[in-house]
């Protein structure tokens, strides 16, 4: 064919065409040249996604990572999963979360925690009041966790919780405690409320709760138990619950003390604990230092330093208590 055909200059403008068409789509599927790869961070928890949660705990984690200079949705992506207390939705999200090949899994408390740890040995995991974690198998050390998990611990209150009521109830003698046993953290709480109501007399009667079913018979048990007082270790479990129980101690005229100062805010009696809020925005800087490439086995795990006496004054005059003013003076927070 002659080189000047017009057929063929048409031919070859249709190949260059189509050449150019395709070069566009691939670069399409490829990222930008010198365009960095902006982190995710999943975060799980084994609770129910509540506006208290996110506003006050997910939001005080998202703020000390603006402070330590991240943009959420240019510079990190967070990503957010609640197992709304289902032992196996948490096993699910925590492999999803995995297979979705986030850079960091952040977790609230133990099973949050063993559950990402099941699910990866390589991608970082940061904990948050994750009770003792050795105890749980989740690191070799403190000092030096040794593996992919690092973040905070918790430090026993639970025998404080028994010397408070005892404040509280003066003629105390015999106590009821709720908790799940089936949580690594609660053993060794059991055993220190055993051990402050064995010092000042008190016997104790525990209520077990390892299911949401188990809850109308566990207030049966505690009712029937003709307790004078009950202590609830909050767990995420228990902490489902939350509602449900105070409303059983307000209809029992039933003195009771918490370790998570959320139930106190939300009608509970009383509650001695840690301040979650520290632990959140601790796990923000542990994120931090990973993003810019520590390893998480190399990085000790810290415990709280940070603790809150909370006092709900509406619930105890509801109950017809009179709470001590020494005991009212020492609250980091009164409700009224």
């Amino acid at each position: 064919m002659a080189r000047g055909d017009p057929h063929s200059r048409m031919t070859t403008r249709r190949a260059l065409v189509r050449g150019f068409g395709a070069a566009v789509l691939v670069a399409g599927t490829l990222p930008a040249i010198g365009q960095p790869k902006i982190p995710r961070i999943g975060m799980l928890f084994f609770g129910a996604p509540s506006n208290l949660v996110r506003a006050t705990y997910v939001g005080a984690f998202r703020q000390r990572l603006t402070e330590l200079g991240y943009v959420d949705g240019k510079t990190l992506l967070i990503e957010e999963r609640f197992a709304e207390g289902s032992e196996a939705r948490l096993n699910r999200l925590a492999h999803e979360l995995v297979a979705s090949k986030v850079d960091i899994i952040v977790t609230q408390a133990v099973a949050a925690t063993i559950a990402a740890r099941r699910a990866t040995s390589s991608i970082p995991i940061v904990m948050m009041h994750a009770g003792n974690p050795v105890e749980a198998g989740l690191i070799k050390d403190f000092a030096r966790p040794g593996g992919n998990v690092t973040g905070t611990s918790n430090i026993l209150v639970a025998g404080k919780l028994v010397d408070l009521l005892h404040e509280f109830v003066p003629r105390l003698g015999r106590l009821a405690l709720l908790a799940n046993p089936t949580n690594p953290v609660i053993p060794p709480g059991r055993r220190d409320v055993d051990e402050a109501a064995r010092r000042i007399g008190v016997s104790v009667e525990f209520v077990p709760a390892v299911r949401n079913e188990d809850f109308p018979g566990v207030f049966d048990r505690i009712r029937t138990a003709r307790p004078d007082a009950l202590v609830v270790l909050v767990e995420p479990l228990i902490g489902e619950h939350r509602g449900e129980i105070i409303e059983f101690a307000s209809a029992a005229r039933l003195p009771a003390a918490y370790d998570n100062g959320l139930v106190a805010r939300a009608g509970g009696l009383m509650s001695y604990s840690l301040s979650f809020l520290e632990h959140y925005e601790l796990a923000a800087v542990y994120v931090d230092k990973i993003l810019k490439g520590a390893k998480p086995a190399d990085l000790p795990v810290q415990q709280a330093t940070k603790f809150e006496l909370v006092i709900n004054l509406k619930t105890a005059q509801s109950l017809g208590l009179t709470i001590p003013k020494e005991l009212l003076l020492r609250a980091d927070e009164v409700i009224r």
